[in-house]
Formats: structure tokens, C-alpha cells, sequence
């Protein structure tokens, strides 16, 4: 699976998202690092029944894990279409949570004008 799939997959049924994040990530811990780099490298295509944040999420996703993996980043992801004008904060968070979500973000996140706790891209 690549990262560009979670997008056309979740193009298809909105509620998916996290599933199909979950099995990317899962796949993109097992593998070695040439093939990390792969599953990045390819820029998802836009969908207009996405939600407006999936695909910055995507490119801070991406960020995030080539800075953890000290893998290039691929250029897509600095793209001014992967930076939010309004901010975001993941599950729907209000009160404390978004205080808390302003702190703990990855700064690949908040970049983007995306407030998501620091283990968002954790597996277990």
C-alpha cells in the first residue's frame, strides 16, 4: 500500500480513513527503508468528496514519517495546498483537548494547521 491509496480508498467511503491509515502504517513499520521511501514518494491525488484536511494530513503523515525514518522527504509535501488556512483539531477536540492537542501536535502537524496527539501515527 502507498500513502496515495489511503486517499483514493477513502474517496470511496469517507469513514474509512482511519482504517486505511492504520494499514499503511502498519505496513510502512514492517518494511525496510527503500521501501518506506516508496510508499511515500508518490503525491495523492486530489478527490473532491474528501474532506478538506485528509490530504494535508497525508503530507504531514509523509513529513513526519521520513523526518522519524531519516528518509528524503518528497517534494509534494511542501506543496501550499497541504497548509490549512483555518485549523483543525483531530476529533473534533474542544476545551482542554484542543489545549492539549496545541502542545503535543508534531510540528509537521501544526505546520499544517493540524492539531493531533503526539502518538497519532503510533501502532500497537
Amino acid at each position: 500500500m502507498e500513502l496515495r491509496d489511503i486517499a483514493h480508498l477513502t474517496s470511496q467511503n469517507a469513514g474509512s480513513f482511519e482504517i486505511h491509515t492504520g494499514n499503511f502504517l502498519d505496513e510502512f513499520y514492517r518494511s525496510d527503508n527503500e521501501k518506506r521511501k516508496q510508499m511515500v514518494e508518490q503525491e495523492p491525488a486530489f478527490y473532491p468528496n474528501l474532506a478538506p484536511h485528509i490530504l494535508p494530513f497525508l503530507a504531514g503523515m509523509a513529513e513526519k514519517l521520513c523526518n522519524d525514518y531519516n528518509l528524503e522527504c518528497p517534494a509534494w509535501v511542501y506543496r501550499p495546498q497541504y497548509y490549512l488556512k483555518e485549523p483543525v483539531f483531530w476529533m473534533e477536540a474542544k476545551g482542554n483537548l484542543r489545549l492539549v492537542l496545541l502542545v503535543e501536535s508534531p510540528i509537521e502537524f501544526r505546520l499544517r494547521n493540524i492539531f493531533t496527539s503526539a502518538n497519532s501515527l503510533t501502532r500497537v
